[in-house]
């Protein structure tokens, strides 16, 4: 199969448009005190599985086993304090978390990963799932003191969850494109 035929996915639930807007009021105070890729807004979420490059038929296999699970029992989600993989000292991902949602999080992600093992023939994920919402992608170097202390104040995120979402990721120059498959 030719590369370019290749869908590259991944399974998410989605951060509500208006509080999008509320993270996107605060990411614009943060945004000029650092130089790296910002994710743009519109395009928050907390991924539950990334499945990688796949053929459009495994795509649809995907599809039809994660439609019973679209819809779940809504649960809160309330995103608080943010973080760093590996850490704030030596930043390659600056994340935002929470504790309330995640505990159903990960069951969520859980669940994802075993219906997507047991039929799509996709690799388990053998990492330790983490409820993150990502913000921003470093290769390298370190935060000043100013964002550091900034990055500390950030307020609340609460929303309902309730849906999950299978999204094609196209890389561009500009950043990704997400689309919505499911």
């Amino acid at each position: 199969m030719n590369k370019s035929e290749l869908i590259r996915a991944f399974v998410a639930v989605k951060m509500p448009e208006e509080i999008s807007g509320e993270l996107e009021n605060f990411l614009a105070e943060v945004r000029p005190l650092a130089n790296i890729k910002w994710v743009r807004y519109g395009q928050f979420h907390i991924t539950l599985k990334f499945l990688g490059e796949l053929e459009p038929n495994i795509i649809s296999q995907v599809k039809k086993s994660l439609t019973p699970l679209k819809y779940f029992e809504p649960f809160n989600i309330n995103l608080s304090y943010i973080g760093a993989f590996p850490n704030l000292n030596s930043p390659r991902v600056i994340w935002l978390s929470g504790d309330e949602g995640a505990v159903e999080l990960t069951k969520l992600s859980k669940k994802v990963n075993e219906i997507l093992y047991n039929d799509e023939e996709i690799p388990k994920d053998e990492k330790k799932f983490k409820a993150h919402l990502t913000l921003a992608r470093l290769k390298g170097g370190f935060l000043s003191e100013e964002l550091v202390r900034k990055l500390g104040t950030v307020q609340n995120f609460s929303w309902r969850c309730g849906e999950l979402f299978l999204m094609r990721s196209e890389l561009t120059t500009k950043g990704p494109i997400y689309t919505e498959l499911l």
